[in-house]
């Protein structure tokens, strides 16, 4: 030992106790079975008085000097305080990157937020009803994954696509305007490819496979406006109705209800509900910058391949209410996505006004308004039309339209495109080939010659047809659909929905 821990030893206990325990170490000692002799005891008593005595001293010694007493407890709990801070700090770091690491590995494999308003039940775990949706021959789907799987796409991409974001600098739709055969312009909300593609999954695998009434022959298989108009042919008196901000009327909370009532889960639902719908956007510019900000509530797109299909499965119950009436007092009703008809055989006054009277209460119950402007009521001896159609005797075109169709033709045949235009359309060609086509619906006789004339003009310039989609084959079962492989040259690159 050397000389500072020889005199910390004797501090601790007296000098004589400390040269007794040396004694004893190197056997100078003799000590008599175990019993200490007198001497001993008096130098280990000596020892422990002199411990107490000091510890006595130095506390007396402390108190004497107040402020120095205090400022030595303060520092003793400033540096304990320290060492607690730092303690929870390391613990709060730890808890924070394993949270971190919790969500990214989440991400990877769930969805459970998109954004404030929408992400409410995203967490939920249930398996939805498996049974409706088996009798209605509906994927079983329960988790983001598998949605995602089965629509071909990772799950960073369907989160990218059903975000709900308030300010964004990405638009999954591109907003223009088309001219109305009435006058104005009808504002559409075309998807961009990738949301699409999602949205035909959507149409394909689940509401074309949804029952629709039938009454309704707006968007749906083996029915078109030629046999929306049939049922109407030769009645004495037509009354059509327009409802008013279709599409638009139709928010996301009733489609997510819509999911959820075929046996979805709340996640699922929630998720394909999100894709169907879209908010109105204003275009802002921001220091250069384009930024789309949410202007309005959540609701169908019009122009969205799912939106006609999710309207004709909402509006069963006001097709039923209304083929009821129709039943009751003997009219005839149909409808083709928000035009409807209703047709009568006699003129008769007081229950004409009868029926229109539970008409407008029925639209009104079901959460629809009638277009104050596009309520017609035509009697006999008017131009009997129904969406496009005139069906006064016979199933035809309107005759002075076709006129002006045919003489178009013929400017175009000998003159050429330019300064020619069809229903104040922007892409002549398109809206050519489109009535020639409704021509050849209503009286294949008359659109065979039609159709052929413009298919000639469309070879003529070059016309490139629409390309109509096909949807992919459905996938096998989760487990043996294999992750997509990106290319070598992507693998550096991010994602880039991960751009957004």
């Amino acid at each position: 030992m050397n000389r500072q821990e020889i005199y910390d030893r004797i501090k601790n206990s007296s000098k004589d106790a400390v040269i007794l325990e040396e004694m004893k170490k190197f056997g100078f000692w003799n000590e008599t079975e175990g019993q200490s002799s007198l001497p001993e005891q008096l130098i280990m008593q000596e020892a422990r008085l002199s411990k107490e005595l000091y510890d006595l001293l130095e506390k007396q010694r402390k108190y004497q000097d107040r402020e120095k007493a205090l400022k030595e407890m303060r520092t003793a709990r400033l540096q304990k305080s320290r060492e607690k801070i730092a303690e929870n700090k390391r613990l709060r770091k730890e808890k924070k990157e394993q949270r971190a690491q919790d969500w990214k590995n989440s991400k990877q494999k769930d969805i459970i937020y998109l954004g404030p308003t929408v992400s409410k039940g995203l967490q939920q775990t249930a398996d939805g009803e498996s049974d409706k949706l088996k009798q209605k021959q509906l994927p079983l789907i329960h988790t983001a994954e598998e949605l995602a799987s089965q629509m071909g796409i990772g799950i960073g991409e369907l989160r990218f696509l059903s975000y709900n974001r308030p300010v964004s600098t990405v638009s999954h739709y591109r907003q223009f305007q088309m001219p109305k055969k009435t006058g104005g312009f009808r504002k559409i909300s075309a998807p961009m490819p990738k949301l699409k593609e999602a949205q035909h999954w959507i149409l394909h695998y689940i509401l074309n496979k949804l029952p629709v009434h039938e009454n309704a022959h707006g968007f749906t298989l083996r029915k078109s406006i030629v046999t929306n108009a049939q049922p109407h042919l030769q009645k004495v008196l037509l009354i059509n109705i327009d409802l008013k901000d279709f599409f638009p009327s139709i928010h996301y909370p009733r489609v997510k209800g819509m999911f959820r009532g075929m046996g979805y889960n709340e996640k699922i639902a929630t998720l394909l509900a999100l894709i169907c719908t879209e908010s109105e956007t204003d275009e802002v510019e921001l220091d250069g910058k384009k930024y789309f900000v949410k202007s309005g509530n959540r609701a169908l797109p019009q122009g969205a391949p799912t939106s006609p299909a999710i309207t004709n499965y909402l509006c069963r119950r006001l097709d039923a209410r209304l083929s009821g009436l129709a039943r009751k007092y003997h009219f005839t009703y149909t409808r083709y996505a928000d035009d409807m008809t209703f047709s009568f055989s006699a003129d008769q006054q007081d229950s004409i006004k009868t029926c229109i009277g539970f008409i407008k209460k029925t639209i009104r119950t079901e959460n629809f308004n009638i277009h104050p402007d596009k309520f017609k009521v035509l009697r006999k001896g008017a131009r009997h039309e129904v969406t496009g159609v005139v069906v006064n005797n016979k199933l035809s075109v309107d005759s002075k339209k076709l006129k002006k169709f045919r003489a178009t033709l013929y400017q175009i045949e000998k003159h050429g495109l330019q300064g020619k235009h069809w229903n104040h359309s922007h892409n002549l060609l398109a809206s050519l080939k489109g009535y020639a086509n409704f021509i050849n619906q209503v009286d294949p006789v008359k659109g065979k010659i039609y159709t052929e004339r413009v298919r000639k003009i469309l070879d003529q310039y070059q016309y490139r047809h629409e390309i109509i989609f096909k949807p992919k084959p459905k996938p096998s079962p989760l487990k043996e659909i294999p992750n997509p492989i990106p290319a070598p040259e992507a693998k550096t690159r991010k994602p880039w929905w991960k751009f957004w």
